[in-house]
């Protein structure tokens, strides 16, 4: 299908792994927290990897189903992991084909974390009442997978696309160059890329609350929760930020801390003046992850109200 669909394959069809440099959370750096996991093999064999993090008092009623974004998989989220945990929730997550612990040499599409997270909930078979919350791809995930499941009611969207052609219209402004990749996903997936979000939001009685920020450098604002808005269905509650970029569930301080010394470390990388593994894991030593990962206190209460209604 030309240019669009190669630079497209190579910036997203691809495998995500861990920057063993960067610090990562994990479920020993809060004590009390309690993490299992196992694998499955998805319908195309690959083996993913999922986790149930809790605390040893929860809601025995309400499961959440994190949607992480694209990239090393769900360590990236366990901030927003453990402060849903804290609320009483236990929180169910996994690394997508091609990501973080999962197997796959690449993420097959945009569509295939729905398919692993839909086939994750078909195997286990939850009595409990599942919500799904997730950021960028994986908002998109989690509006899948609202859609797409009739005992899902209501999800929480942050910073997602409604589509990979509406995604694509914040890099390309063509229409007709962004229906292009969604003409290769189709390809790909003829069911799930065949999905129509946007008669789903148009009509649909569950409930869904999207947070998005309008100078969101990954997924534009205007073809997506701008677009979300324009629709007007109350069922659908869209709240709008203006200097949150792609990341509205962080504080301010948070967000700037965060694209300050990432953007430091890779230009240092690029200037090959961090050349080795121990020089790039020296450069964070003294800076902690909870500066970059600190939670906007608002927007979670307004998660947790929405889910615990």
């Amino acid at each position: 299908m030309g240019i669009i669909t190669d630079l497209y394959q190579k910036n997203f069809m691809q495998r995500f792994d861990k920057d063993e440099a960067i610090p990562y959370y994990c479920a020993s750096d809060f004590p009390g927290f309690i993490c299992t996991d196992d694998t499955f093999r998805n319908s195309a064999g690959v083996p993913i990897r999922y986790f149930l993090y809790r605390y040893a008092e929860y809601d025995p009623d309400r499961i959440v189903l994190f949607c992480p974004g694209i990239g090393p998989g769900h360590t990236a989220y366990l901030a927003e992991i453990t402060n849903l945990c804290r609320a009483g929730y236990r929180v169910l997550t996994l690394d997508y084909t091609g990501c973080g612990a999962s197997g796959g040499e690449k993420l097959p599409s945009v569509n295939a974390p729905t398919r692993d997270a839909i086939e994750l909930i078909d195997r286990l078979h939850p009595r409990e009442e599942i919500i799904p919350i997730g950021h960028s791809l994986g908002g998109y995930t989690a509006l899948s997978i609202a859609q797409l499941t009739p005992s899902v009611t209501r999800a929480v969207i942050l910073s997602g696309f409604v589509s990979i052609a509406d995604e694509m219209m914040g890099f390309v402004k063509l229409r007709v160059l962004a229906n292009r990749i969604k003409r290769f996903e189709r390809k790909i997936d003829p069911y799930l890329g065949s999905l129509d979000n946007r008669a789903y939001l148009a009509s649909t009685t569950d409930r869904i609350l999207w947070f998005h920020s309008t100078d969101d450098p990954m997924v534009n604002y205007r073809y997506n929760a701008g677009q979300v808005l324009k629709i007007g269905n109350p069922n659908v509650r869209v709240v709008t930020f203006e200097h949150k970029k792609h990341t509205p569930q962080y504080t301010q301080e948070a967000l700037e801390t965060m694209n300050a010394w990432i953007g430091e470390y890779e230009r240092l990388v690029q200037n090959k003046t961090l050349d080795s593994l121990e020089s790039r894991k020296a450069f964070f030593a003294d800076k902690p992850i909870e500066r970059m990962t600190a939670q906007d206190p608002a927007v979670l209460d307004e998660i947790l109200r929405f889910i615990g209604a």
